[in-house]
């Protein structure tokens, strides 16, 4: 039965429906179970022993970005993303997993990754990189650690998103290091699909693995990678998302920056902005860089809107996935910016994935290259 803690959240949901105005997914779908609310309600039918969880109920949930958004509207505070997850949970024990997540969750048990490769070749995303140090940036100890991420190491889409950031933090001469083959998935994806329990391997090698090397600090570009080692590991180490850690860099002057003459908006994140509260650092970033103009979306920082990679929802849905992707896309061509800036690589991947089946003229681009673009050469 759901924990008494989850029960006490939709216990505070007063009905006002506030949160369907802020919901991608109810936007799409227009039917009361889709909704935040109409989730609530099925999660307390269930507690009271009322509602039997059949498939249909395992797809309903299944229907959700867990972008947050509905969380940061509700008046009374209540937690919705939580009690959708523990939902999930409760669907897993009772019915299974959902079918299409069967094979991701193999992939992570086997090779502790998302694509099914082997992990060995998690670090190849160096293969292509110029002036390769004999380390490869591998070090039997430093005092940071580059954990690079699922979708960033085998994803050719996003591959120059870690290039772009070794080669940042080598030209301001920070002592870091990657895991290469060492480092496995953070565990998000499988506490996304109901099976928290199944990420506890994880977490602990990824620990043991970032304490051998007697680091005191993690840096992550993937925004869900820092959320889950925010909330899910037992850890005193200093984590930070690349664009605090950039931003910290830029503020000490270890990166100079010369001027780019450009416009561009920018995306906050679902993980970064909702879930960590990360902000500031990447428009301090954009606004360090002379030259460069900040036009912000309608919908910026805790409204965002998702762009449609979120909570697994591509892989359970794909159509979904990329009717919310063109909603954001037409939203991104409101401000009259040719540039889509965001801070993680999964809303690069899913932005212009979009894009480029629209043939539509926008550039979509991580911090990180921005930031590489406005660094002097020599």
């Amino acid at each position: 039965m759901i924990p008494k803690d989850m029960a006490n959240e939709f216990d505070q949901c007063i009905k006002c429906g506030l949160c369907m105005a802020t919901c991608p997914v109810c936007k799409e779908l227009l039917l009361e179970k889709y909704t935040p609310r109409g989730k609530i309600q099925l999660a307390r039918y269930y507690s009271q022993g009322e509602l039997d969880l059949s498939d249909n109920y395992r797809d309903i949930f299944a229907e959700c970005l867990l972008c947050g958004a509905c969380t940061v509207t509700c008046p009374s505070g209540v937690d919705l993303s939580k009690v959708f997850i523990g939902m999930r949970e409760e669907i897993v024990n009772e019915r299974g997993l959902h079918h299409i997540m069967e094979e991701v969750v193999r992939s992570l048990t086997d090779n502790h990754n998302i694509s099914d490769e082997d992990n060995s070749e998690r670090a190849e995303w160096r293969d292509y990189l110029k002036d390769l140090p004999d380390h490869g940036y591998q070090k039997d100890k430093a005092e940071v650690v580059y954990f690079v991420g699922c979708v960033a190491s085998f994803f050719p889409m996003v591959q120059s998103i870690p290039q772009n950031l070794v080669r940042i933090l080598e030209s301001a001469h920070v002592d870091f290091t990657i895991l290469g083959g060492e480092e496995w998935c953070c565990g998000f994806p499988l506490i996304g699909a109901g099976v928290p329990e199944k990420a506890r391997e994880m977490m602990e090698h990824n620990l043991e693995k970032v304490k051998a090397l007697g680091a005191n600090q993690v840096v992550f570009s993937c925004p869900s990678c820092h959320r889950t080692w925010e909330e899910h590991y037992d850890t005193d180490l200093e984590l930070f998302h690349s664009t605090q850690f950039i931003e910290r860099l830029i503020a000490n002057g270890a990166i100079p920056l010369r001027g780019v003459n450009t416009t561009v908006t920018y995306h906050d994140p679902c993980d970064l902005g909702r879930s960590s509260g990360v902000y500031d650092a990447p428009r301090q970033i954009l606004e360090s860089i002379p030259g460069l103009t900040l036009v912000e979306l309608e919908n910026n920082r805790a409204q965002s809107v998702c762009c449609g990679g979120g909570g697994n929802l591509e892989m359970a849905d794909s159509g979904l996935s990329e009717t919310v992707a063109h909603k954001k896309i037409e939203e991104i061509r409101r401000t009259g910016a040719n540039t889509v800036v965001t801070s993680c690589q999964q809303c690069v991947r899913t932005i212009k994935t979009r894009v480029r089946r629209q043939k539509a003229d926008l550039d979509v681009l991580d911090i990180t290259e921005v930031v590489l673009q406005a660094m002097p050469n020599d």
